[in-house]
Formats: structure tokens, C-alpha cells, sequence
């Protein structure tokens, strides 16, 4: 659990997990494949707990 939770400066709760992605093709990955990451426009907004 430690691994993905930390605190700000202020003692806010910052959870390091939860990914969003769109996958534009299916199929196998292999080691050494390239994923293109693709971020988008600042401002970027803090994602809630869901």
C-alpha cells in the first residue's frame, strides 16, 4: 500500500495508482514493444476517488 500513497506538502492524501488510457489496437505485448504516451493539454486536473 505504501507504493502507491504518499502526502503533499500539506498532508493531503496522493494516491499513485489509477491509470486512464484509450487503446487504439488490440493484441499481444512483447518486451521491448513501444507504447506511445500522449499527454494531454495543461491545465491538468486532479482525477478524484472514484
Amino acid at each position: 500500500m505504501k507504493a502507491v500513497l504518499d502526502q503533499d506538502e500539506q498532508g493531503n492524501l496522493i494516491r499513485k495508482a489509477g491509470i486512464m488510457g484509450i487503446v487504439l489496437q488490440g493484441g499481444d505485448v512483447f518486451v521491448g514493444d513501444d507504447i506511445l504516451i500522449q499527454l494531454p493539454n495543461p491545465p491538468y486536473e486532479k482525477l478524484e476517488k472514484v
